[in-house]
């Protein structure tokens, strides 16, 4: 759980800062930089993970670590560069698909064979929630901007920091 433990860290304190900066209305460059180190931590995390990966499963821990990777350098480079978004929100409705597919998957491991962990499950869930939000918002231009920083920051504690903390003290 060390790498996840470290990616789910980053990812909670980002996403609460990003819905902060919504409503703070922080400058984009500033709110750039924790989307790219967090970003930047996930991506070669996962870059060392894939070098020493072996089995199938380290294979799909890799492949969503990078999900996540992309997403906070998608962001950032949207900050600093001003791109079209819905490149990005496509994005996001496949991610969304991968994660609401993860969120069967654990659940079918947690509850049907009790072989797997139920709390993957709404993990997988939320951050599916999220995801599908950005594509609803910036590819279907559905109004939910207004959500989006409460969305964050919920998701942020409660499905990235607190989960993390557990990860990293060996409480999980």
């Amino acid at each position: 759980m060390g790498l996840l433990g470290i990616s789910l860290l980053f990812v909670g304190i980002t996403l609460v800062s990003n819905g902060l900066y919504r409503f703070l209305n922080v400058d984009a460059k500033s709110t750039a930089a924790m989307n790219l180190f967090t970003g930047s931590i996930i991506t070669i995390g996962n870059i060392i993970m894939l070098a020493k990966a072996v089995e199938i499963m380290e294979f799909q821990n890799v492949a969503s670590g990078f999900l996540f990777g992309v997403t906070y350098l998608f962001i950032a480079a949207n900050y600093l560069f001003k791109l079209d978004l819905r490149p990005f929100g496509l994005f996001s409705l496949f991610v969304a698909i991968y994660a609401t597919t993860m969120a069967v998957i654990n659940y079918n491991s947690a509850v049907v064979t009790g072989s797997g962990d139920f709390r993957f499950m709404l993990l997988w869930g939320a951050w599916a929630i999220l995801w599908l939000e950005g594509f609803l918002e910036l590819v279907l231009k559905w109004p939910l901007a207004k959500i989006f920083p409460f969305l964050s920051i919920a998701i942020g504690i409660f499905s990235a920091f607190i989960p993390a903390m557990y990860m990293l003290t060996g409480k999980w």
